[in-house]
């Protein structure tokens, strides 16, 4: 792990060149950013471009069209791509059906629209990057097509790993499972096996990469939102650098504070996608209801609240979530890697209830680390979901393992560290 630096730069003329020579010798450079429209994705990687930005370097967005208003209204240039394959609200309408999805139905949708995404990326990228004059770029690791356009214009590309990070090692088991982590050769064995049919998923990508000739290639320098206190015990090809979360850049929203009566606070929230489902909403009402605790839950667009039917709780479309999960006991979450990151950041034990996609495998790292219980959602019941709540509730030692992590998350400074080691990266290349 890099050692920590100040964050403050200094300019220094030079000469005919224009450009500046920042803290460390780095020389400022124009370094494209670029993820996916939803808000898991966005969200960290503008709070990360605004560090780096903070340090001297001429930053922009490449993407849909769909990532426009939030990247200028963070004050960044964007550059699109795609405009009539992703129109703006193309990603509404995706997330919409999502929601309603779970397990691998859920997954093979996600898919399919990532290898659009990814296809028109890789023929789109080095249009864009060159009229923009990039000179480095950082990416998102999901799809990833940004990367690849760079690579093959020889600039120094990092990956960064909003989600869990694609790493096939027998070891871990892959993001799609919420196996346990285990060192036996059956564990490794069923993990190859998954892990064999993961890459047959994911051939519509390498076949992509083919068309356009590229090499599907997720090695090089790579960052992981993902704590090192927070994953499995395995050496991995990348750098656990911490969350990408700054309480300043969220967006304020509307919260009846006053509705709080001081009883301990469950916070529930399955996310900004997979959140379609009243059942799920109703099932977290009725199994907290009576434990003499007051539960706030986050909704999201895509439920009618009066099918909720959850008169005793507080709910809302969108929550003050950093906020909430500092006053919460407990956070019921759908095991998104943000909000699970919140809450460990936070100190806050969870109960968590993957729905699809990497949820299952954050999920599993919220057991290993002893900072929640798993409730699956195939056979979710109010009974199910009442005997975890209860037991994460009754036993210290959840909340303790959860102030741990916190405690690490804090000394690692996962924001700062990224940040530095996208600048080591530019300056090796």
């Amino acid at each position: 792990m890099l050692a920590k630096a100040r964050v403050t730069f200094l300019t220094i003329s030079s000469g005919s060149t224009g450009r500046m020579i920042i803290e460390g010798g780095v020389q400022a450079m124009r370094i494209a950013f670029s993820t996916l429209a939803a808000s898991g994705h966005l969200n960290p990687m503008l709070t990360l471009a605004r560090k780096v930005r903070e340090r001297g370097h001429d930053v922009f967005f490449v993407g849909g069209l769909d990532c426009e208003a939030s990247v200028r209204g963070a004050g960044f240039e964007f550059r699109s791509f795609a405009e009539s394959e992703f129109p703006a609200g193309f990603r509404r309408e995706m997330e919409a059906r999502l929601s309603k999805l779970h397990g691998i139905a859920g997954l093979r949708f996600t898919l399919d629209q990532l290898i659009a995404v990814f296809e028109a990326e890789v023929r789109e990228g080095p249009r864009v990057l060159r009229e923009a004059r990039a000179e480095a770029a950082v990416v998102d690791e999901v799809p990833g097509g940004i990367g690849l356009a760079a690579e093959k214009m020889a600039l120094p590309v990092v990956r960064v790993a909003n989600a869990l990070p694609i790493l096939m090692d027998a070891r871990i088991p892959p993001p799609f499972v919420d196996w346990a982590y285990g060192e036996g050769w059956v564990s490794q064995l069923r993990n190859q096996a998954a892990w064999g049919a993961f890459r047959f998923a994911l051939r519509p990508f390498f076949q992509a990469a083919k068309r356009h000739g590229a090499d599907v290639n997720i090695g090089g320098t790579r960052i992981a939102q993902l704590p090192k206190a927070f994953d499995f015990p395995v050496p991995a090809p990348f750098h656990h650098t911490g969350p990408f979360h700054d309480a300043r850049w969220r967006t304020p929203v509307a919260f009846p504070w006053e509705r709080l009566n001081g009883a301990p606070l469950i916070y529930a929230s399955m996310g900004t996608v997979q959140n379609g489902s009243e059942h799920v909403f109703r099932t977290i009402a009725e199994a907290c209801s009576g434990l003499g605790c007051q539960l706030v839950m986050s909704l999201g667009e895509n439920v009618h609240e009066a099918a909720v039917g959850a008169t005793e709780c507080i709910t809302v479309r969108h929550a003050r979530q950093l906020e909430l999960l500092q006053r919460a006991t407990l956070c019921v979450t759908h095991a998104g890697m943000n909000t699970a990151l919140e809450s460990a950041s936070a100190g806050v034990p969870m109960v968590a209830i993957p729905i699809t996609n990497d949820q299952p495998g954050v999920a599993a790292r919220i057991a290993y680390t002893g900072t929640g219980i798993i409730v699956r959602y195939r056979g979710l019941s109010a009974a199910r979901l009442r005997r975890a709540v209860t037991q994460v509730l009754g036993d210290a030692r959840y909340a303790e393992n959860a102030r741990r992590v916190r405690e690490e998350i804090q000394r690692a400074d996962g924001l700062t560290c990224a940040a530095l080691i996208i600048e080591e990266t530019i300056r090796a290349r």
